[in-house]
């Protein structure tokens, strides 16, 4: 963990001031370079341990970048897709054309791999409704409620249509799950780029053009058991935070996206930060990708608070 503004990666230790964020943003602009190079160093070491491509972005209070490390590549997105998916719910809502509230029977067909949450109501022969799936496919990574979400809001094309009409021209879904997992080299389809996805989130999450129902979303994300070797592990301990997991089998990808506040005050007078990290082919073990990931969070917790 971050102790004396120190991170450790790996066998590495990159060592830095222990002036506060005030006392640093006033210094000269050559030391924040040197610093913001040394950052990218770390990320370049840690890309080399897990192999394959790394990419990372960070925002800042604003929703600019303060780190990126292969921003602009695209990378497959897998079930981070479904923090936007919620929003773009709740947006279909807000203009009449799907009602979050009323119950429907979900059948056998709806069912596909990983579908925890739609098994146990179909088992149960409850009821559902769109709100309960939103939850569902952000909380668990339900895929069988994604997929049902998607039908009601218009397919993959009616998200992507969302993620344009939110300012993002990256971002694009074409299948459906499991089918959008499959991150066939050179395929553009369900990718997106670490910088567009970040800013996405926090312009979701954040400022004035923040979601109406973004606190529905973010508890979801929050209460998430999915992912906590990834980036919470690498952030303080205290720190409020939300994250989205993806990944892709046979060791294809493993992803995840946060949304936390820097501050172990919660979230009374800061901006969050939003923070995307996507590996493609990784070559090192499951167990060595995730320990990476939570570096890459090191790394952002110690950037953050110096960026505004």
């Amino acid at each position: 963990m971050i102790n004396r503004r120190n991170f450790v990666t790996g066998s590495s230790l990159l060592t830095v001031t222990a002036a506060s964020p005030n006392a640093l943003s006033a210094q000269e602009p050559a030391v924040l370079k040197y610093q913001d190079a040394a950052a990218k160093r770390e990320l370049t070491k840690l890309e080399k341990r897990i192999g394959g491509r790394l990419g990372v972005a960070l925002t800042n209070a604003q929703g600019g970048i303060a780190l990126a490390h292969r921003g602009d590549e695209r990378f497959a997105m897998c079930s981070t897709f479904k923090a936007p998916l919620a929003f773009a719910l709740f947006d279909a809502a807000d203009k009449g054309q799907v009602d979050m509230k009323k119950s429907f029977a979900v059948t056998e067909g709806d069912l596909v791999p990983y579908a925890p949450f739609v098994e146990q109501q179909l088992a149960a022969k409850k009821m559902v409704t769109l709100e309960q799936l939103a939850k569902a496919t952000v909380k668990s990574s339900d895929n069988a409620a994604a997929n049902l979400i998607l039908k009601a809001i218009g397919g993959p094309e009616a998200f992507t249509d969302f993620v344009r009409r939110r300012g993002d021209t990256i971002t694009r879904l074409d299948r459906i799950e499991p089918f959008l997992n499959e991150n066939k080299v050179g395929d553009p389809r369900d990718t997106t780029s670490p910088i567009a996805f970040a800013q996405l989130m926090h312009g979701l999450m954040s400022g004035k053009s923040r979601a109406p129902n973004w606190a529905i979303v973010y508890d979801a994300m929050a209460s998430s058991k999915t992912g906590l070797g990834r980036i919470r592990l690498g952030l303080p301990y205290g720190w409020p935070v939300g994250n989205k997991t993806g990944t892709a089998g046979d060791g294809l990808a493993y992803n995840d996206v946060a949304i936390f506040w820097p501050s172990f005050a919660g979230y009374e007078g800061d901006q969050p930060r939003s923070l995307a990290v996507y590996t493609d082919r990784p070559t090192a073990s499951a167990a060595v990708v995730e320990r990476t990931i939570a570096d890459v969070a090191k790394i952002a917790a110690w950037v953050a608070p110096r960026r505004n």
